[in-house]
């Protein structure tokens, strides 16, 4: 869940900062509308996009040592109470509830809009006359006008022009979108900025279809400001009085060449590339290389050491054994016992495979024990799993050959399960 939050949070405030410092100033609203609408979705996405890389570097797989490999022990952390996870649930469901109450009220405050007042068909949309004061605004494909206004015919047509815009382009359905998203996660700040961004822009779209009907930009100014201070604004719905700002108008008579436009927009795909690239790419992959040919060495070296002991007949694995090694108890014993010993150092947390080797000599006892990975930081399980190898009291039955004791080798992965 955390990667999720960090990899689609810091997506979105690239995008958004794109958006404001390259595309906000420019005219190409309707291009504009999809990117605000795509880099949300992409967000959201791009953390479940994983892709492996090969890495040109690669240490042989621990399976492939010429000795034998023990079935993993599993060691899981006693389990230990914490309720902050359920604090931090509850605050964000009592919120998350709050929100979803606010969200159904403002819904029912547009269906009783609807179903308690006059309204009548207007060019593919629903004119809602309702008594208040109120200026035009939109949802869905309902206009809310005043009806004394109305009937007495001084709504001027570019405001009816507006309105109509916001149907025909469907901008509630971006608006809902948003606020449905903002209801969910509601602790991201940066829906909030997506959401003025996205506002602003259907009003840069609606204002731009009441230009190209009148060719008046000077006189539809002048009926903005008039309307600015009028009226309330409603969450869902397209507000004519929406930051009526100085950059509000001034787009209105803003032109934008159409090489310009052409070349932010393709700008854009390799800025996508680069955020797959970097968010989605196996982090297995994301390890230096001097860490890659450290753990290549070790793991060489101990493959190294293994062949030369067999070369020189010292130590021999199971195929060539007429009689394996046994642990007193057998080896449920010797797993229990390596996983009850075994103490699971403070500040760790996650899964852990840590793969340790030694040599079982013909007297019965351990020698040899080395770790050959630990993923752990600073290498602190390998240091407890030999630790525990080294503690034990008992002797095995070695191996034999014709009845003959012989050094064996053994691998030993221990699994380590840590969950606070």
């Amino acid at each position: 869940m955390i990667d999720f939050l960090l990899k689609s949070t810091i997506s979105m405030a690239l995008l958004l900062a794109v958006y404001h410092l390259f595309l906000a100033k420019e005219k190409m609203h309707r291009f504009n509308r999809f990117y605000l609408l795509f880099s949300i979705a992409f967000s959201f996405l791009l953390p479940f996009v994983s892709f492996t890389i090969n890495s040109p570097v690669m240490a042989q797989p621990l399976n492939e040592l010429t000795t034998i490999l023990l079935a993993p022990a599993i060691i899981s952390a006693p389990n230990k109470t914490n309720y902050l996870p359920y604090i931090s649930w509850g605050i964000y469901g009592f919120v998350t509830l709050l929100l979803l109450l606010r969200f159904a009220v403002s819904l029912l405050h547009f269906k009783r809009q609807v179903n308690y007042n006059e309204h009548s068909n207007h060019k593919g949309a629903v004119l809602v006359l309702v008594n208040a004061n109120i200026l035009p605004h939109t949802f869905l494909n309902y206009i809310f006008i005043n009806k004394e206004e109305h009937d007495n015919q001084v709504i001027e047509d570019e405001l009816y022009t507006h309105e109509l815009a916001h149907v025909h382009q469907h901008h509630t359905v971006d608006v809902l979108f948003i606020e449905v998203l903002k209801t969910v996660f509601w602790f991201n700040p940066l829906l909030y900025f997506y959401k003025k961004a996205i506002q602003l822009n259907h009003e840069f779209l609606a204002d731009e279809t009441v230009v190209n009907a009148a060719h008046n930009v000077i006189t539809y100014q002048q009926l903005l400001l008039q309307k600015a201070t009028k009226g309330h604004t409603f969450a869902l719905a397209s507000n004519l009085n929406f930051a009526i700002t100085k950059k509000r108008l001034l787009m209105m008579t803003k032109t934008t060449p159409r090489l310009l436009a052409t070349i932010k927009q393709l700008a854009i795909v390799p800025l996508l590339a680069g955020l797959v690239l970097v968010s989605c790419a196996d982090e297995a992959n994301d390890v230096n290389e001097s860490a890659i040919k450290g753990r290549q060495a070790a793991v060489q070296n101990a493959i190294e050491d293994t062949n030369e002991n067999f070369r020189n007949g010292e130590i021999h694995n199971s195929a060539s054994l007429t009689k394996q090694p046994e642990y007193p108890g057998g080896m449920g014993a010797f797993y229990y016992n390596t996983m009850e010993n075994f103490k699971i150092p403070d500040g760790l947390n996650g899964n852990f495979r840590v793969y340790v080797s030694f040599v079982i000599e013909p007297d019965g006892t351990l020698s040899n024990a080395k770790v050959l990975r630990d993923p752990s930081k600073g290498g602190i399980l390998g240091t407890e799993a030999l630790r525990v190898l080294k503690s034990t009291g008992e002797k095995w039955l070695p191996g034999e050959i014709n009845g003959t004791p012989v050094r064996t080798s053994y691998n030993l992965p221990i699994t380590v399960n840590i969950v606070d």
